[in-house]
C-alpha cells in the first residue's frame, strides 16, 4: 500500500533506482532496499553496492508489525532477491533485513539456509529492541525493590 501511495504522488521506484546509479557515479556507497526480484534486477543494474532485501517492518518489541512472513518465507524470496541481483552481477553484496529477522538466531537461521547472502543489515534489532529489552529489565528490578 505505501508503495502504491508513494507511486500516485510521483515518488516512484524508478526514481530510487536513478537515485542509486546517481549516487555510485558520486562514488557514495549505496545499500538500497528491495522487496522482491525485479527490484533486485534494477538496483543491480543501476550499480548499487549492497542490495538489501528486506522483509517488511520488524515485527518484534512493543511497536513491532503484526502481519508478517514466515523465516521459511524469507528464506525462499531472500534467496529470490539474491539470485536475481546476482544474475545481472555477481559482485553485488547481498544482506536480509527486517520482518521476522529481528534477533541474531533470526539472522542465523536466514543465513544458514541462503546462498550468496553475505549478512544482515540491522536497524531496530541493533537500536530499538535491545534498547526495550534493557529498560524494560530496569524496570522490573526498580519494581521489585523490597523495603
Amino acid at each position: 500500500m505505501a508503495r502504491k501511495n508513494l507511486e500516485e504522488t510521483g515518488m516512484s521506484y524508478q526514481l530510487e533506482v536513478d537515485m542509486i546509479r546517481k549516487a555510485r557515479q558520486l562514488g557514495l556507497l549505496t545499500t538500497p532496499y528491495v522487496f522482491n526480484a525485479e527490484e533486485a534486477k534494477l538496483m543491480a543494474a543501476a550499480g548499487a553496492d549492497i542490495i538489501v532485501a528486506h522483509m517488511g517492518l520488524t515485527t518484534a518489541g512493543s511497536i513491532g508489525a503484526q502481519t508478517a512472513l514466515t523465516l521459511d518465507q524469507c528464506v525462499t524470496l531472500i534467496q529470490d532477491i539474491t539470485d536475481a541481483a546476482r544474475s545481472i552481477r555477481d559482485d553485488v553484496i547481498v544482506l536480509c533485513h527486517g520482518g521476522p529477522i529481528s534477533m541474531p538466531e533470526d539472522a542465523e537461521y536466514i543465513l544458514q539456509r541462503t546462498q550468496n547472502v553475505h549478512g544482515f543489515y540491522g536497524a531496530s534489532s541493533m537500536e530499538r529492541l535491545p534498547t526495550e529489552v534493557a529498560i524494560t529489565e530496569q524496570m522490573r528490578k526498580f519494581k521489585g525493590i523490597k523495603y
